[in-house]
């Protein structure tokens, strides 16, 4: 290799490593589940280039078709690349079920729960997070874990929360599309379709718990959620002393386009976290 040629190299190298949106590809990590020895809980990580501790936002996921990718999704689009860019810590988590995160999926419920909150105190754990800013962002089925996980934990910085189903028992009894229906189906076959079960899967119950900041988002025209609910959730954390905004888009279903509801959510996160 000729002296120019060598020099060339180093010089290419330099600004790809340079590079602002040069970031490591996310770590896939397992950890073993806290309700369930047998369970393993899949996440992915990427860390910005900065020092740590960081800002952190968690994403979740919504209901997959198979193959269900869980929070690989994330990854595959870019959008942990994006905001570890941005230099906070990013992280996504495969809901049980989804991704290799194993056994079944319960809709929402206590296996879930446990399964996020379990991710979210290992990277406390491990020093990652900077105190009191960390934002969870979930859609359809990630939307309901982000409300009940933050209704426990006082200490998650805010909320996103997009195109949910927060009064169970209210959304079984009044679903009229098929997609309503299909979701009540999946509802009833993983949860058995007990009022206790519905209930303790319900947002809107545990309004009062939820004193961190919300932005609760949903389409007008969703064929598997109902608007109204994400009004009446934000009408009640704010009644109890609480902080949510709810925006209803009126010319979209559940699936808000990103460019979208990214007008509302980048001045939230950077509120709640900073930059």
């Amino acid at each position: 290799m000729t002296k120019l040629r060598r020099v060339l190299l180093l010089i290419l190298a330099s600004i790809v490593a340079c590079s602002p949106h040069h970031i490591a590809r996310a770590e896939t990590l397992l950890i073993v589940h806290p309700g369930d020895p047998a369970r393993k809980v899949e996440y992915f990580l990427e860390k910005p280039r900065t020092p740590g501790p960081w800002p952190t936002i968690i994403f979740l996921h919504g209901h997959q078709e198979r193959p269900r990718a869980g929070g690989k999704d994330f990854v595959s689009w870019g959008v942990l690349d994006e905001f570890a860019s941005r230099g906070y810590l990013a992280v996504a988590i495969s809901q049980p079920g989804y991704g290799n995160s194993t056994g079944a999926p319960d809709f929402c419920g206590p296996i879930t729960q446990q399964a996020v909150a379990a991710v979210i105190a290992r990277i406390r754990d491990q020093g990652y997070v900077k105190a009191n800013r960390l934002v969870i962002q979930g859609v359809s089925r990630g939307a309901i874990i982000a409300g009940l996980v933050a209704a426990r934990d006082p200490s998650i910085g805010g909320i996103v929360m997009i195109s949910g189903a927060y009064d169970l028992p209210a959304y079984v009894g009044n679903a009229k599309s098929p997609m309503q229906k299909s979701v009540v189906d999946a509802l009833m076959i993983e949860t058995g379709g007990s009022e206790q079960a519905l209930r303790s899967r319900s947002v809107l119950l545990f309004a009062q718990n939820i004193k961190t900041p919300a932005l609760i988002l949903n389409g007008a025209e969703d064929d598997r959620t109902d608007p109204k609910q994400a009004l009446q959730l934000a009408e009640d954390i704010n009644r109890h002393g609480g902080h949510a905004n709810a925006i209803v888009y009126p010319t979209y279903g559940h699936q808000i386009p990103v460019d979208v509801r990214n007008k509302d959510i980048e001045p939230f996160i950077e509120q709640v976290l900073g930059r």
